[in-house]
């Protein structure tokens, strides 16, 4: 059985005249389950950001450990206080925990319904009002398919324009029409969540009266990626580690000249430079057969690494560099695995100095960081 992959892409909108979002999403990924926990605090700024920002916390925290959900809403019920003049919660809760084969569970407290988009029609997300910790939440299970969508929003996306463009504010039932419009099978979840902040600005005529995030979870078969860079140490193991290579599903990726070159002696396949994109910064790509990148090694890793910093940069981006081309290949990937040949270059190694002192080791140790906080699995292996 094929697992499915849970794809988030989240856009927000802080209060006009604040610096920080009063809203946080804390996202954790375990072999169990992908827990996504959403919080909007009281107020705006940095005190609502806290609020929000120690609930998700703790809710994923507690999650993970694989403590019963009754147990982590009781608990923040019971640390978090309330508003002695609203007589409202600090803060809010909205948690969606889904497991690989799409069984999902979510749990709504004092915040917006969640969307769910099947097959290009916008319907609410079915739950039942609990009494847990004396409070009403909303808890509903649902086994999501393929190309299934989930869409979180906090209470300024419901509220957009309240008052003035619109008397009632944008509403749950307009933003599920919008939705119908903007999510097919094609869609991708950052450019979905955009619009929708984008809609929000423009009905808060670009003066937000409140902070505004927008989650969007589709549900799809993972995409892996496989990258090689840098010959094995020992020059008997070329053939087997280039072989290796082309064992891997999805996308592949080889970055270094001797490397390149390693693999276009093993698969008895021409290399072909291409120079018609000048970079004075990134070195030239160049093509093999089955591989759907060849790239420079070390310069072109880093620059991939900053490229992967902006994402929205990223996919507006027309650059063909080497770098940009990996970084978005990178990006559309949810498994990275990448096969580190351990040969001494002698520009990156003084073969006297330690390990962690290997350029190459400290570039792909910062790229590992960089994929695994957007929530990819990436596996190194040194050979």
């Amino acid at each position: 059985m094929q697992y499915l992959h849970a794809e988030v892409g989240l856009a927000q909108l802080s209060k006009v005249g604040e610096e920080l979002c009063g809203d946080n999403v804390d996202i954790v990924r375990t072999a169990e389950a992908t827990i996504i926990v959403m919080s909007d605090g009281l107020g705006s700024g940095v005190k609502a950001n806290i609020l929000a920002t120690l609930t998700t916390k703790i809710a994923t925290g507690m999650l993970k450990r694989g403590i019963p959900l009754e147990d982590v809403i009781n608990t923040i019920a019971e640390t978090l206080p309330v508003c002695r003049q609203r007589k409202i919660a600090y803060s809010t809760l909205h948690i969606i925990m889904i497991t690989p084969d799409g069984q999902t569970t979510i749990a709504e407290f004092d915040c917006p319904a969640t969307f769910l988009v099947r097959n290009n029609k916008t319907i609410q997300f079915p739950t039942q009002e609990k009494i847990i910790g004396n409070k009403i939440v909303r808890v509903g299970e649902l086994c999501l398919q393929e190309n299934d969508l989930l869409v979180a929003v906090t209470d300024g996306v419901i509220h957009a324009g309240i008052g003035g463009l619109l008397k009632l504010g944008w509403g749950w039932r307009e933003v599920a029409k919008t939705l119908d419009t903007e999510c097919n099978e094609h869609s991708e979840t950052e450019i979905i969540g955009q619009h929708l902040i984008d809609c929000c600005e423009g009905y808060y005529l670009g003066c937000p009266g409140d902070d505004s995030t927008a989650l969007v979870v589709k549900m799809r078969y993972p995409q892996q990626l496989t990258l090689l860079t840098g010959p094995p140490a020992n020059a008997e193991h070329d053939a087997d580690l280039v072989w290796r290579l082309f064992s891997e599903p999805g996308k592949k990726v080889v970055s270094g000249g001797t490397t390149a070159q390693i693999v276009s002696r093993i698969i008895g396949c021409q290399l072909k430079v291409d120079l018609t994109c000048h970079d004075p910064q990134i070195p030239p790509i160049a093509y093999l057969d089955g591989v759907d990148l060849v790239t420079e090694g070390v310069l072109t890793l880093n620059a991939a690494i900053e490229r992967l910093h902006d994402i929205k940069k990223l996919r507006d981006s027309r650059k063909q560099d080497g770098a940009t081309l990996l970084a978005k290949l990178l990006n559309t990937a949810d498994k990275i695995k990448i096969f580190a040949g351990l040969a001494v270059n002698p520009a990156h190694h003084n073969p006297g100095f330690p390990m962690q002192m290997n350029i190459k080791a400290q570039v792909l140790n910062k790229l590992k960081s960089v994929l695994e906080d957007k929530g990819k699995e990436v596996i190194i292996e040194w050979i």
